[in-house]
């Protein structure tokens, strides 16, 4: 077995931006198979929408932000201890936090000019990153646990993780953003 190193932060920073390319994908698929719902029934889009940002996303974001430190685990047979999922884990979530938030910068400078665009950049860095990496701290602290004791109760801290990802995904909808 292999101690982690620093070349293992970088790679799961860049894994984690990579990762979240398949988590924005997969969110996105979800919004197309969503919208024959949207014709047929009498509910409103919005519903749909709430859905997909509040319960899909943070599914496969949490999930996707945790996979680069298991995947080098098993590539590399790393030995991590609960410390090192966790600095592993926050590594991931902002390479992951990084490119979601150069994405929407891009998507921004087409709306809102360069101007709006690096004051809702900043604003991301601000509310996003922070909520991104404390969201992944606690996924990777039960997956850690699972990993080193066997106890599979903790992953109940993904799920935590999932429903703060959530909560901070609603709110940010009530605001408006």
């Amino acid at each position: 077995m292999m101690r982690v190193a620093r070349v293992h932060y970088l790679a799961s920073l860049l894994l984690g931006a990579v990762f979240g390319v398949a988590a924005a994908l997969f969110s996105s698929s979800q919004m197309l198979m969503l919208l024959p719902f949207v014709s047929f029934t009498n509910l409103q889009p919005g519903v749909f929408l709430i859905f997909l940002v509040v319960v899909l996303s943070p599914f496969a974001e949490e999930l996707a932000k945790i996979l680069p430190p298991l995947f080098l685990k098993n590539q590399e047979n790393l030995e991590i201890n609960v410390v090192e999922w966790m600095q592993l884990g926050v590594t991931s979530a902002f390479g992951f936090s990084l490119l979601e938030n150069l994405s929407y910068f891009w998507l921004f400078v087409n709306t809102f000019g360069m101007h709006g665009a690096v004051w809702l950049l900043l604003l991301r860095f601000l509310l996003s990153t922070p909520m991104h990496l404390t969201a992944t701290t606690i996924a990777s602290y039960g997956v850690g646990i699972w990993d080193n004791y066997d106890e599979g109760e903790y992953f109940v801290f993904l799920v935590i993780a999932m429903i703060v990802h959530g909560l901070f995904n609603f709110g940010t909808i009530m605001l408006g953003f």
